[in-house]
């Protein structure tokens, strides 16, 4: 019972603390001003959802605010929007970070969205093709987020005045839900775990007035205040800014409305879900190839250096798309290299890549990639300690998310991509790289049509058949005195033996070697490079313990969404949700431990190696 009571004490705080942050991003939050009179015509693609009529005055004020800011997708939240769903919109969105970052393409309200042209047609749409349809809510998220991605820096988000809300039916929530969660949908439903919170939060503070009551009202009366300390209108208010007439009312009905609003959508997902396995059921099983046709013969020799003396490291599966297969990683007792043993073939590769970076694996791959921010501006400090770089090769590029940190940098660079996916196509579209090549580097270097005085390699060589050719591949392509960038796993992180095969950096069956740092730092001589610089524990990913239980709770309890896999049982989802909600302490706290450690890597305990070596080297 204390506990529960300092719980909801801390609830309650977290109330107040929230509400001044969202009333902070409200205040950031501008309005379209009306336009001049005789304002520019200019051409604009607006989708909206079903109910939403983007009026004449909306528009005009919509082009005229484009055509002056230079934003080229603005999300348009109505001035009439409910305060609950004002409240999410603001609890989603730091309006101040839209525009300001480039891996920041949150979507919106979802009620309207003006796209350039221009933006339509590299995301291979039709301009104007789209006027007068009527979207689905989740349609809309997915249009708005699509949006932002082609123009990141030039996304924005305006208050319409006169634009009118439109309706919100609990199952066109529940489509926004599945939506927002879209990324992570593969390997787990999103939508119950949101709605299943929202759920935990109310049933906290109204069954907590039967165990702590002065404690449970504390934190009752501080979210009920929400709606007139975010949304209440205030002196300061700029014209047209986002409040609700009615916060008294918001207020004192907020939580019957949000108990009746939460029943109805929890009932709307069981259909929606229902729905879904019924097309499921009715679709056959997709047959799958022969697992041993998969590999190659398994060879007797290290693949770096040659020698006979190898022994058995770990027996991995597929924990992440559970694809069946047992993967084998041998060590080499005299260079230390760690090789997958017998390897895939081509056919193999593609037999496994499939759906893990594109298909219904590419929405979590963007936004797990978009996550690393702040590791693709570390590598771009290493390289600027170096050189002013002009043309600039990323290999193994994939969405391109790196291009980004080296333009914040150098906004005039020259900086092309190498993908064997069509990723790299979508990333040339994006405008992230200036030109695509898709193919494998070696079979590419000769024909490539300039050379470069900086290549990169991360996290690329360890997918790679044979690692010493992608390294003379690159001295092709090297003007003498270019610049070489690796970063790979280091298989000396001393995480990896404790974690044994749920240490997420054996990243089986897609990474096929793991080279020492020792090992590439021999190799790059060999190769006709001068390694300047070798980074250690500032170079880690992070994330080893926490991502170590995530791999451990998808291996006990698998994803019931992956098409390839049988339809699993309501007892396997009863257990999957019972042993994930059970494992929410233990994922809070690693995650800490995890920062922490990561810290002491790139403070006082660099030298120590992380889960990741970066590399710089220079052409002879």
């Amino acid at each position: 019972m204390r506990v529960g009571r300092w719980l909801l004490w801390g609830l309650a705080a977290a109330h107040v603390v929230e509400a001044i942050e969202l009333r902070r991003r409200r205040q950031k939050l501008a309005a379209l001003p009306t336009p001049p009179a005789g304002s520019v015509d200019r051409d604009v693609d607006v989708s909206a959802v079903a109910g939403v009529e983007v009026d004449d005055a909306t528009l005009a004020a919509v082009r005229h605010e484009m055509d002056t800011s230079g934003a080229l997708v603005m999300d348009l939240v109505p001035g009439d929007v409910p305060a609950e769903r004002a409240l999410r919109f603001l609890r989603r969105i730091d309006p101040g970070k839209v525009g300001t970052d480039p891996y920041t393409t949150p979507g919106g309200a979802h009620e309207a969205v003006a796209v350039d042209p221009s933006v339509t047609a590299r995301m291979g749409r039709s301009p104007g093709a789209d006027a007068a349809v009527e979207l689905d809510r989740g349609d809309l998220v997915r249009r708005t987020i699509h949006a932002q991605r082609y123009a990141p820096l030039a996304s924005t988000i305006r208050v319409a005045p006169d634009l009118r809300v439109g309706p919100q039916s609990p199952k066109q929530r529940w489509r926004e839900l599945e939506e927002l969660g879209a990324p992570a949908w593969p390997y787990g439903a999103v939508a119950p775990i949101f709605h299943g919170l929202q759920t935990g939060h109310l049933v906290a503070m109204t069954a907590g007035l039967l165990v702590a009551p002065g404690a449970a009202a504390a934190a009752l009366v501080t979210w009920s205040l929400q709606p007139a300390l975010v949304l209440g209108a205030a002196k300061g208010d700029a014209e047209g800014a986002l409040t609700t007439p009615t916060p008294v009312v918001d207020s004192v009905f907020r939580l019957p409305r949000a108990w009746v609003e939460n029943v109805r959508v929890a009932v709307a997902g069981v259909w929606a879900t229902r729905a879904r396995e019924r097309r499921r059921a009715a679709e056959p099983a997709p047959a799958g190839p022969d697992v041993a046709s998969l590999f190659e013969p398994r060879r007797g020799s290290c693949p770096w250096c040659g020698s006979g003396a190898l022994s058995g490291r770990l027996d991995i599966t597929d924990l992440l798309q559970h694809k069946p297969g047992t993967f084998h990683l041998d060590e080499c007792r005299d260079c230390g290299h760690i090789f997958q043993n017998p390897a895939l073939t081509p056919a193999g590769l593609d037999h496994y890549y499939e759906d893990a970076y594109d298909g219904i694996g590419e929405e979590l791959a963007e936004t797990s990639f978009a996550a690393l921010g702040g590791i693709y501006r570390s590598r771009v400090a290493t390289l600027a300690r170096f050189t002013e770089p002009q043309a600039w090769l990323d290999v193994g590029t994939g969405h391109a998310h790196f291009p980004l940190a080296a333009r914040e940098r150098w906004p005039n660079l020259t900086i092309d991509g190498l993908d064997m996916s069509d990723t790299v196509d979508e990333a040339q579209r994006r405008g992230r790289i200036d030109t695509a090549y898709r193919g494998t580097f070696p079979e590419m270097a000769d024909g490539l049509p300039r050379s470069y005085d900086v290549v990169s390699m991360h996290h690329y060589i360890e997918h790679t058949r044979e690692p010493r050719r992608e390294l003379t591949a690159a001295a092709k392509v090297l003007e003498p005195g270019g610049y070489l960038m690796i970063e790979m796993p280091d298989p000396a992180s001393r995480w990896c033996k404790p974690l044994g095969r749920f240490w997420w950096q054996w990243g089986q069956p897609q990474h096929q070697h793991f080279v020492t740092c020792e090992g590439m730092v021999e190799a790059l001589d060999e190769a006709g490079f001068d390694v300047l610089s070798v980074e250690r524990g500032p170079a880690t990913m992070g994330g080893d313990l926490f991502n170590s239980v995530g791999l451990v709770l998808q291996h006990q309890a698998r994803s019931p969404h992956l098409p390839w896999l049988p339809r699993v049982p309501v007892i396997h989802r009863a257990k999957r949700l019972a042993l994930y909600t059970a494992a929410l302490p233990a994922l809070a706290v690693t995650k800490v431990a995890d920062e922490i450690y990561n810290a002491l890597l790139k403070g006082p305990r660099k030298a120590v190696p992380g889960n990741a070596y970066r590399l710089v080297a220079r052409r002879r």
